[in-house]
């Protein structure tokens, strides 16, 4: 018997968080928008998706949570295989997504927003989990029976936010959550984002502002046509120009805060 095959299992190197092969995925299977992507999010890390305008950031997130088909290639949440779940399955396994637009329900207080998505949860814990994410969110504390529509983007941000941390996920991913935001809006926002991965939840991140997104992620990936084309820490690529200008019409930005890549 050789030593690695007589190493005791609680040796073996955990399945990374979240990952893809040979991703493939678009709305029509002959016209594939993700053509092809290999990606690994790994324990606590915060990852952002870089990329000129049509490169398929949003449609290789949306795919990964259950929103655009797959017509190739395989996904993993920690060691179970989830290509082809429903998205109703995919929250349920931990994997936790805030779309762009239509992440709240208008409509319904803030309370009633957190108590649907609450609805995935063991019953006995749905209001702990409520009262958790509302003193996490002082400004929806405050005032839990105000309508969702009438606040302002920020906490509308926030409160999409919160319905997604209320089943304490194994990753999570927004789109554009800084889209439409006033610059103060956008810090507080991405402050929280920090303070969330900080926690150890591993942080997918589809961001058009590229040096807000620098500054608070360990590692950037860059889209292009559909393809991973760049891979690399955070601050190598805000330090180096010559990505900027060749990937994303942008020039050097400075070093990233959220602390060094994990490992």
């Amino acid at each position: 018997m050789t030593a690695s095959a007589s190493m005791p299992s609680s040796f073996a190197t955990p399945a990374p968080p979240l990952s893809t092969r040979g991703l493939i995925a678009g709305y029509e299977p002959d016209l594939p928008i993700v053509k092809g992507i290999d990606f690994t999010l790994r324990q606590g890390e915060f990852v952002t998706v870089l990329g000129p305008n049509g490169a398929g950031k949003s449609t290789f997130v949306k795919a990964i949570a259950g929103l655009v088909p797959l017509h190739g290639g395989t996904l993993s949440l920690a060691d179970a295989d989830i290509t082809g779940c429903p998205r109703h399955a995919l929250v349920r396994k931990g994997l936790a997504f805030v779309p762009q637009t239509e992440n709240i329900f208008a409509t319904m207080t803030i309370r009633e927003n957190l108590q649907i998505a609450a609805t995935v949860l063991p019953k006995p814990v749905r209001k702990v989990r409520i009262e958790a994410m509302l003193d996490t969110y002082p400004d929806l504390a405050k005032r839990p029976g105000a309508v969702a529509g009438g606040l302002s983007g920020g906490q509308r941000q926030m409160l999409a936010t919160a319905r997604a941390l209320l089943v304490e996920p194994r990753v999570l991913i927004l789109d554009e959550p800084s889209a439409g935001l006033s610059p103060k809006a956008v810090a507080e926002v991405f402050e929280r984002l920090v303070a969330i991965n900080r926690s150890g939840v591993p942080v997918l991140l589809v961001e058009q502002n590229v040096r807000a997104a620098l500054r608070i992620a360990h590692r950037a990936v860059i889209l292009v046509d559909g393809r991973l084309r760049h891979d690399a820490p955070a601050a190598e690529l805000a330090a180096d120009p010559d990505i900027g200008r060749l990937f994303l019409g942008a020039h050097g930005t400075a070093a990233p805060r959220n602390g060094d890549p994990a490992p």
